[in-house]
């Protein structure tokens, strides 16, 4: 009988431990609760990381009910259940910077160019792997490459742009080396063979496939200074270590 005795005894005082410190924990927290509410009373919102939004806006969607008006329960709200992506922005990220501060740092979307879809209306915004990251109404004028002579059949976000893993490869390289050497055209021109010409102010660019792509955009780089100004279509669809003859073939309509 003592053995058992003591055996309740020892489960009761355990129980009677848990139970305390359940109680300790509620308590603590409820106390900790207290002092948030009375003494994190959010004053200040910094917004970072995009100029798509108002500051107003970007505060509007993160701190979305009347109890985020005290910085530690807007704090661990967007912790435990962050905001989804919004229109051009990947992902929010909420910090506390001080006892009534907070700052949200909006990470935007990468984008390399789009393309425009005139079936729909819709900016389809892909980035250097040729994925689609965006499909929008909005036109974002970032100077992000336009890409003309091409369509996107029933386009989805996470998916590649449908014109084959070559041209996607050709097209993002591209881009690449346009941005290296401060040649941004206005746009890029596919025609019917996949072959590519850049669209400038007064000039035309015609490189035709990807194949000496980088010797290519050397000798644009060499040649510009050369017709600035012109009106015409400087030729290197045929340029080739054994071929470098390089044609500027002016604008008959604009010639003097």
């Amino acid at each position: 009988m003592s053995r058992r005795g003591g055996r309740r005894r020892r489960r009761s005082a355990f129980f009677l431990f848990i139970v305390e410190f359940v109680l300790a924990l509620i308590i603590l927290a409820a106390l900790l609760g207290v002092a948030a509410y009375f003494l994190c009373p959010l004053y200040k919102v910094k917004v970072t990381g995009t100029d798509l939004y108002t500051p107003e806006e970007i505060r509007g969607y993160i701190l979305d009910d009347k109890y985020c008006g005290n910085t530690v329960y807007a704090f661990l709200k967007n912790k435990i259940h962050p905001k989804g992506d919004a229109e051009f922005i990947d992902s929010f990220e909420v910090k506390m910077t001080g006892r009534n501060s907070l700052t949200i740092i909006c990470n935007e979307k990468p984008i390399l160019g789009y393309i425009y879809q005139e079936s729909d209306e819709k900016y389809v915004y892909f980035n250097y792997n040729g994925m689609i990251t965006e499909i929008s109404e909005t036109y974002v004028d970032r100077g992000y490459m336009k890409v003309d002579g091409v369509s996107c059949e029933k386009p989805k976000v996470g998916s590649k742009l449908s014109i084959g893993e070559s041209q996607i490869g050709y097209l993002t390289s591209l881009i690449k080396l346009l941005k290296k050497e401060d040649l941004m055209p206005n746009a890029i021109i596919y025609d019917d063979n996949g072959h590519i010409t850049l669209e400038y102010d007064t000039y035309r660019i015609a490189l035709g496939s990807s194949i000496y792509l980088e010797e290519k955009i050397q000798r644009v780089v060499w040649i510009l200074p050369n017709i600035e100004g012109m009106y015409g279509t400087l030729h290197l669809e045929k340029f080739s270590n054994q071929n470098t003859d390089i044609v500027f073939e002016k604008d008959v309509d604009k010639s003097e």
